[in-house]
């Protein structure tokens, strides 16, 4: 995962950080309270804030990637209930042609008795007037 070594470029880069401070402290003189070096300073005052931002850069990335898991979850889940509509709402749509389909027949089919009873009732008239 890019993400897991882009942190731990992240993290070496703080510790090397870290030692270049001491370095330049080393190399310039700084002066020093009795008692105190350069390592006892380092880890007192550099060391905790640069393990702090570690985790914290940690947290941030574990967060990132539980949100991102949670948002791919919910993105499934509303794509498959759009495919889902679309399904039912094809499938009805299929429905519906056919009961439109099968009315047109029957229209045609009573329309074309309607004309057959209209033309019985015609020759009968004819014949009566004959």
């Amino acid at each position: 995962m890019n993400l897991n070594k882009d942190m731990e470029n992240t993290n070496e880069d703080a510790d090397i950080a870290v030692y270049d401070l001491k370095d330049f402290l080393v190399k310039n003189d700084a002066q020093l309270e009795e008692g105190q070096t350069f390592d006892s300073i380092i880890e007192e005052r550099a060391k905790p804030t640069v393990e702090r931002r570690k985790l914290e850069a940690k947290t941030l990335i574990l967060n990132a990637v539980k949100y991102m898991e949670e948002f791919d979850y919910k993105m499934n889940e509303v794509c498959n209930a759009i495919v889902s509509f679309f399904k039912d709402l094809a499938t009805k749509i299929d429905a519906n042609k056919e009961k439109l389909k099968q009315t047109e027949i029957g229209f045609q089919v009573a329309l074309a008795q309607c004309g057959d009873h209209h033309d019985e009732l015609a020759s009968n008239q004819e014949d009566e007037l004959s």
